[in-house]
């Protein structure tokens, strides 16, 4: 409950003041709790962000399996794709916030080599519970032309973030069912 606490108040404040101008002690006040209390779950700033990265990746994983499980591998059709785009819009439209706070630690990671090389670690981690999916999705049959799955992985990334900084630039230019269409264009065309 405390560590809950914890990445609800750290979120808030990221996304308020910016990852870098943050502070521990506006956490543990947002909290409503001692900064002791942060480093008793947490190693500092940076460990409240991966944490809060790994929840909100595999929140959006568990979402994609829930519709994969609505249809047998064998009858997979353009409209779990278009599920898909629907959730992960979903999800990139109802937590602005957190995708503030990812750009702020991305651009860090950018411009420091130590951040990078442990953001880069955290990444693949979260990549490869993605891929389980995307694998799952094919039924366990590789992609279809010259795309690996990594390919697939890097390319869902790549819209989701994308996608969300064109709708917080201007909201009406990415349609709720925007991101659904595309990967079903995709898949067509592999």
């Amino acid at each position: 409950m405390v560590r809950r606490r914890l990445l609800d108040a750290a979120l808030e404040v990221f996304a308020e003041h910016g990852f870098d101008t943050a502070n521990l002690d506006q956490v543990a006040e947002a909290a409503g709790l001692t900064k002791g209390a942060i480093y008793s779950n947490f190693t500092g700033k940076d460990d409240l962000f991966y944490a809060m990265m790994s929840e909100q990746v595999l929140a959006r994983v568990e979402s994609i399996r829930s519709v994969l499980t609505i249809n047998a591998a064998d009858t997979r059709n353009t409209q779990d794709l278009r599920d898909i785009g629907g959730l992960l819009t979903e999800a990139f439209t109802e937590q602005r916030e957190w995708r503030l706070v990812f750009l702020d630690f991305w651009r860090r990671a950018v411009r420091d080599d130590d951040v990078r090389t442990r953001f880069i670690a955290h990444r693949r981690t979260l990549r490869d519970a993605i891929a389980a999916s995307v694998e799952e999705f094919l039924g366990g049959e590789p992609p279809v032309g010259d795309f690996t799955v990594d390919d697939v992985v890097t390319v869902v990334l790549a819209l989701s973030n994308g996608l969300a900084i064109e709708q917080y630039v201007d909201p009406s230019a990415v349609s709720a069912d925007l991101f659904g269409r595309v990967l079903v264009q995709l898949s067509s065309q592999v």
